[in-house]
């Protein structure tokens, strides 16, 4: 038994039995729902289950960024699910060790037509601070020189990065971040974008590297 509804604005929608028909931009897909579990998962189950969770906590802070500026919609998959399929592909499961091990340098929080940035210095010698330095690959271009530098940054014990919008511009080529008191003495991972001054477009961030934060 099961109820279909067929709408001329909407599409169809509605299940019969376990198959679920849904309307997703435009296109109607048929999905099977899964049956309910009738036995405790397995270890390795529960491992990709934790990556999945491990993935959602590290996109969580930058996920409104991701849904703008993580590239285009490729048919289903918005910039969203695009990125979401970044963190997932970085975050590696070790089925001997039952472990989940970050790649950092894989992962992006943005994804764009801009020109990337190229990060040329990472350093901690100021109390609760870190400094990233960059090139200025502007060209002496009025408008790119005003690209906005956004940057995210996580402690390794963290399960949560730290997003900072609008903290300084292509041209300045250096910029002191703080940081929360609690990162002292952490191993700190950080990447970096930049943001047209209109916001209409982002380029393909770039992992600036680690640093301990003295």
């Amino acid at each position: 038994m099961g109820k279909l509804y067929d709408s001329l604005l909407s599409g169809s929608s509605g299940k019969i039995g376990r198959v679920v028909v849904a309307n997703l931009y435009g296109t109607e897909v048929l999905r099977k729902r899964p049956r309910r579990r009738t036995s405790e998962p397995t270890a390795k189950q529960n491992l990709v289950q934790q990556r999945m969770i491990s993935s959602y906590d590290f996109l969580n802070p930058y996920k409104e960024i991701a849904k703008t500026y993580y590239g285009n919609r490729v048919g289903m998959k918005s910039p969203y699910n695009l990125a979401m399929t970044n963190v997932l592909k970085a975050f590696k499961l070790d089925f001997i060790t039952m472990e989940i091990n970050p790649v950092y340098s894989e992962i992006e929080f943005t994804k764009g037509p801009l020109m990337a940035p190229l990060p040329t210095g990472l350093t901690s010698t100021v109390a609760s601070t870190f400094t990233i330095d960059w090139f200025d690959n502007s060209g002496g271009d009025p408008t790119r020189e005003m690209d906005r530098l956004f940057v995210l940054f996580k402690a390794e014990d963290e399960t949560k990065p730290i997003l900072m919008e609008n903290m300084a511009t292509r041209v300045d080529a250096t910029f002191d971040i703080p940081v929360p008191t609690a990162m002292v003495g952490k191993t700190v991972h950080v990447w970096i974008t930049f943001i047209s001054d209109d916001l209409t477009q982002a380029a393909t961030s770039a992992y600036a590297g680690n640093v301990v934060i003295v």
